[in-house]
């Protein structure tokens, strides 16, 4: 029973987190206007890598797993969750210019294309940072251990 209490309990904290990085990312976007973006970006992809990996750790601690382990599977699952926001943002801004053009009968100037939009979610690149941190290390501590 221990057991599933804490796998339970590790899926409702993956998702408070996940949930809490999605409000840096939001909260980031709308500052871009006040602080200069470079900076502004540092300091979210930052705090972002700094939520995974405490995140983690806590993850660790509950379900009594290895950390370099449980950073190995979590970094799928941020990883993830940040493909996913891509893929929705891009997703949305197409559809935005589709329906510009619908509505002005295809007089609207702009077009928003998918592959064209280049901007990427902060929390898209702190997980890929993440994920490519965590099995960069997973495997060399294989590696020097093995």
């Amino acid at each position: 029973m221990n057991y599933y209490f804490n796998v339970a309990l590790t899926i409702i904290l993956l998702i408070i987190l996940t949930f809490a990085a999605f409000a840096i990312d939001f909260i980031g976007k709308a500052l871009e206007k006040r602080i200069h973006p470079k900076y502004l970006n540092i300091t979210i992809i930052f705090i972002l890598l700094v939520l995974m990996g405490s995140g983690s750790y806590v993850i660790s601690v509950l379900g009594e797993w290895n950390y370099s382990d449980t950073v190995f599977i979590s970094s799928l699952c941020f990883f993830g969750l940040g493909w996913i926001t891509n893929i929705t943002n891009k997703a949305s801004i197409n559809s935005q210019g589709t329906v510009a053009k619908f509505i002005t009968n295809n007089a609207y100037k702009h077009q928003y294309e998918t592959a064209s939009s280049s901007g990427r979610s902060l929390y898209f690149v702190s997980s890929l940072i993440f994920l490519v941190g965590s099995w960069s290390m997973a495997f060399l501590l294989a590696y020097t251990q093995g």
